[in-house]
């Protein structure tokens, strides 16, 4: 009975990891050509991947307007589309034609589509759909359910901000749909909150891949967030390396995700310091650099070094570094450390103190060529 447990379990794991690995290889897409949209926002890649399945469009100038707000119509119409349904042409709302001789609102046949699909139901809002006015989180969420067939969950809410659940937006919540808004330790909602450009890309995005593969999806999602909060498992960063390979063969101007390490969080007499490295630095071709800067505490982005004489001279940290595989035969990787003491850890800040459960966020810039990425990492010390 054991054995079999066992080998039951690592038979899900490795279909685990082969679902994921299969969902990143359906297919990477940077983020398309517009000009107001760069490779590092946390949008562009589904606005990218919608574009090429023309979903979304820009606008005649060459710009995504990300933050525009989306109208009722316009996101019923890029629903439509993800969802590939058989376009359906016939008025069932007024405001479709509010003129006997006027010409039906542009989107009357997305919106006849989805409603005779049970994405709009008609009894919620009568003889009129109100195409024009801005979307709001409660109706695209529901809108997304319907869509994907989903039922109800009966598991508790996760929203503060709701008195009375709901099960659709529960169940959202559990397929990693609509993750909610954080905000104080809670997990906000906001039902009556109108949709941008960016996030209605984002959700139409994860509808196309739900649908495509829901268990690749979930899988796929939920290793993310645990990697974004801080609780990924070995496994977790094995599975997002692969993805990152993979995204990076579909791209040559793709620079992966970095691995950051912190060792050596500790202290050795009255000084304490940690030390921050890459793990990965051999992903990395011998063109690519890296910047790092303190956000929270200025100060820790200069140092003042001894002078014989008992003299301090001001230096920087901050300034573009190597990073890349001529530095795999290295015993230490390029990495920043930091410390009370220059003679035993490279760096002395002066007269700035160091205590247990001190929290130092880091905004660390990788560049290649003109691609950019950036990604924060905070530690807090131990000792």
């Amino acid at each position: 009975k054991i054995i079999g447990d066992r080998t039951m379990r690592k038979f899900n794991k490795g279909l685990m990891f082969l679902l994921i690995i299969a969902f990143v290889l359906a297919g990477y897409v940077s983020a398309a050509g517009f000009k107001d949209i760069k490779e590092t926002d946390w949008f562009a890649e589904a606005v990218g991947k919608l574009s090429e399945l023309d979903i979304v469009n820009g606008l005649p100038d060459g710009s995504f307007n990300p933050q525009g707000e989306v109208t009722r119509a316009q996101f019923i119409k890029m629903l439509v589309q993800a969802m590939e349904y058989k376009k359906i042409d016939s008025v069932s709302f007024i405001d479709m034609t509010p003129y006997p001789a006027s010409k039906p609102h542009w989107a009357s046949v997305y919106i006849e589509t989805a409603l005779r699909n049970g994405v709009i139901i008609k009894a919620e809002k009568g003889d009129r759909f109100y195409p024009d006015a801005p979307i709001t989180r409660k109706d695209m969420v529901m809108m997304i359910c319907r869509a994907l067939k989903l039922n109800p969950s009966d598991r508790p809410n996760p929203y503060f901000d709701l008195e009375e659940s709901n099960g659709y937006f529960t169940k959202a919540y559990e397929e990693y749909l609509v993750r909610g808004i954080p905000m104080n330790g809670k997990i906000i909602f906001n039902p009556t909150g109108v949709t941008t450009r960016a996030q209605a890309a984002v959700i139409i995005s994860r509808l196309v891949d739900y649908k495509a593969d829901p268990a690749g999806f979930v899988a796929k999602a939920a290793m993310e967030e645990r990697i974004a909060n801080g609780t990924a498992t070995a496994e977790d960063i094995e599975l997002k390396r692969e993805q990152e390979i993979e995204k990076a063969k579909a791209d040559p101007n793709y620079i992966m995700e970095p691995i950051i390490t912190v060792e050596q969080n500790g202290e050795y007499k009255d000084y304490r310091w940690f030390e921050l490295y890459f793990e990965n630095e051999t992903d990395y071709s011998d063109d690519t650099v890296w910047n790092l800067e303190c956000v929270n505490y200025e100060q820790l982005n200069t140092y003042e070094m001894p002078r014989p004489d008992g003299t301090y001279v001001k230096k920087t940290i901050i300034g573009w570094r190597p990073l890349g595989s001529k530095y795999k035969d290295l015993p230490r990787t390029p990495s920043y450390i930091l410390g009370k003491n220059y003679y035993t850890t490279q760096v002395l800040i002066k007269d700035f103190k160091l205590y247990p459960g001190m929290k130092i966020e880091y905004r660390i810039t990788i560049k290649k060529g003109i691609n950019e990425k950036v990604v924060y990492k905070t530690i807090e010390l131990q000792y």
